[in-house]
């Protein structure tokens, strides 16, 4: 089995992306290929659809439940709601596709297909939930990676109704269901 870590998942789930994308049709380019580009990573040109589409990988364990991430908040995000998860510089390039991918390697994976202002609600419900509010002690939360687990944990917080409704959401978008959704936008 091959190991996935942390340095070369984003790398890996964006040719998992590729690769899904192309089988469905798509012409697909790496904005990267000149250095780091922002907001999108892929161009996907078909004959009905053009996405810009960000990527975001999360190196899972073979042994742990799916789980994905968002991408990492600010201090600013975590303060003011209006503040975008995705999206957020101005550039010529803005995502219209987020695909969060769960690897465990290059031939096991999870992709979430969400069109941007899906995991933007998403993302700030996992935020309001998560990082806005205090720890017990009153202190502020630290900026961290925001992520959720695709299936509940054995100790997860059943109290809680947004974890229920965020993993609902995402069921919604997950696999082949979030690429059917892909191709039936159009």
């Amino acid at each position: 089995m091959t190991n996935i870590s942390g340095n070369n998942v984003g790398r890996i789930a964006e040719r998992i992306v590729a690769n899904e994308l192309e089988a469905r049709g798509f012409r697909v380019s790496d904005l990267n290929s000149d250095g780091t580009s922002v907001n999108a990573d892929l161009l996907a040109v078909s004959d009905k659809l053009t996405l810009q589409v960000q990527v975001k990988g999360a190196a899972n364990a073979a042994t742990d439940p799916w789980w994905i991430e968002y991408g990492f908040c600010t201090k600013e995000i975590m303060r003011d709601r209006n503040e975008r998860m995705f999206n957020r510089k101005k550039s010529f390039y803005e995502a219209s596709l987020v695909v969060l991918v769960a690897v465990r390697s290059p031939k096991e994976y999870s992709c979430v297909v969400l069109p941007v202002d899906a995991a933007e609600r998403l993302a700030q419900l996992n935020l309001d939930r998560d990082y806005r509010i205090p720890k017990s002690d009153g202190q502020d939360k630290k900026p961290h990676k925001v992520w959720v687990a695709l299936e509940p944990r054995t100790r997860a917080r059943a109290g809680d109704a947004r974890f229920a409704e965020e993993r609902s959401l995402l069921a919604s978008y997950r696999d082949e269901q979030g690429w059917e959704r892909l191709l039936q936008s159009n």
